[in-house]
């Protein structure tokens, strides 16, 4: 995360991307409040009405974090997160797409399991320092965490569906659980399958002259190393006792 900088001060494509991201997130945040409202209105036929008011939060909850923290986002994280919260909330969950388009849910899990790799390297270059590490530990780490992403998903949609009266595990057959096991089994193999699809494009990336855009996504999600850090704590400090030095230099003339 960057430390939080006003809006009009950040540099002039940040600037633009950020408020792209905000009226993407602002759009999202309506619909899903607006949504809410209609299934309230018709009697909620579809039990939908808690997931949107759910997905409603879920949409401005990197935004509630920055505020908190006092840190920003990457732009690309925020957008990416956007753009999965668009696909497997709103047009998943609160449009119902899930039980109209048979298999959506295989795409989007997918998609997760590509989103959350990418995730792994923001995260992992937050605790260690990015440039020193051994690709192929990145590679295990970005891949174990997208997996872990996963395991707490479908640990959700079971507390959701078990204490929330939700149906995010489908609609099993009346004194059967085989679906409801199928349907969290290929969950994790679609993620588990969007995964490998990351691991191949690192992979590659790492190895070829090809880079397949990995060299991007990682100037974008890499923000700050160590090294740098410490250089730049370093100047500070010589900076101070340089000014220290000179103030009693001019005592001492005094």
């Amino acid at each position: 995360m960057r430390k939080w900088i006003k809006l009009r001060d950040l540099p002039k494509k940040d600037r633009i991307f950020r408020i792209v991201n905000l009226g993407f997130m602002t759009l999202q945040f309506l619909a899903c409040v607006g949504l809410a409202i209609y299934y309230s209105c018709i009697g909620d036929p579809n039990n939908r009405l808690l997931t949107s008011i759910g997905m409603a939060f879920v949409m401005v909850l990197p935004l509630l974090l920055e505020l908190i923290f006092k840190r920003r986002l990457t732009n690309i994280l925020f957008l990416l997160y956007q753009i999965y919260a668009l696909i497997a909330g709103l047009i998943g969950s609160v449009l119902n797409v899930y039980y109209l388009v048979s298999w959506y849910d295989i795409f989007v899990h997918c998609l997760a399991g590509y989103i959350f790799a990418l995730a792994g390297i923001f995260v992992v270059s937050r605790v260690q320092d990015y440039k020193k590490l051994n690709k192929w530990l990145v590679l295990l780490f970005a891949f174990c965490f997208t997996m872990t992403c996963e395991l707490v998903w479908e640990l959700g949609e079971w507390f959701s569906d078990l204490f929330l009266n939700q149906t995010a595990q489908g609609l099993p057959a009346e004194g059967h659980t085989a679906p409801l096991v199928t349907d969290t089994m290929l969950d994790i193999f679609c993620n588990f399958s969007g995964g490998l699809v990351f691991a191949l494009q690192f992979i590659i990336g790492k190895t070829t002259k090809c880079s397949l855009g990995i060299n991007f996504l990682e100037r974008e999600l890499v923000l700050k190393r160590y090294d740098e850090s410490l250089q730049k704590v370093n100047m500070s400090l010589n900076n101070v006792l340089a000014v220290s030095d000179n103030d009693e230099e001019v005592q001492k003339k005094e």
